[in-house]
């Protein structure tokens, strides 16, 4: 079970996500990373208290990779969208195509 303060850093990651299953698959692979960080530094000998710091200060500033987290996602939206927009187009010259050729 995470710690308080392992919880608190995830929070704060996650506040700068916007989209629930994006945020909801961050939070659960920095989470995974931060405990796989704090078997290492309890097997080279700190307690899990002090693991559990270091593990965090070893992640990084929580602003900062949260925002580098909805950063991501808002690029990979807007190319979905740009996809779909193309994907649109597309059908509707094929479907003018298809209208002329047989209003003939």
């Amino acid at each position: 079970m995470p710690s308080q303060k392992i919880n608190e850093w995830l929070d704060e990651v996650c506040a700068h996500i916007l989209r629930p299953s994006y945020k909801k698959n961050v939070r659960k692979e920095l989470e995974g990373h931060i405990n796989d960080r704090i078997r290492q530094l309890e097997n080279d000998g700190l307690s899990y208290e002090k693991a559990v710091e270091q593990a965090i200060c070893l992640m990084g500033d929580a602003k900062k990779l949260g925002q580098a987290f909805a950063k991501r996602d808002h690029c990979l939206l807007s190319i979905r969208k740009i996809l779909l927009n193309f994907a649109i187009w597309i059908m509707i010259v094929i479907l003018l195509f298809y209208l002329i050729n047989h209003i003939k």
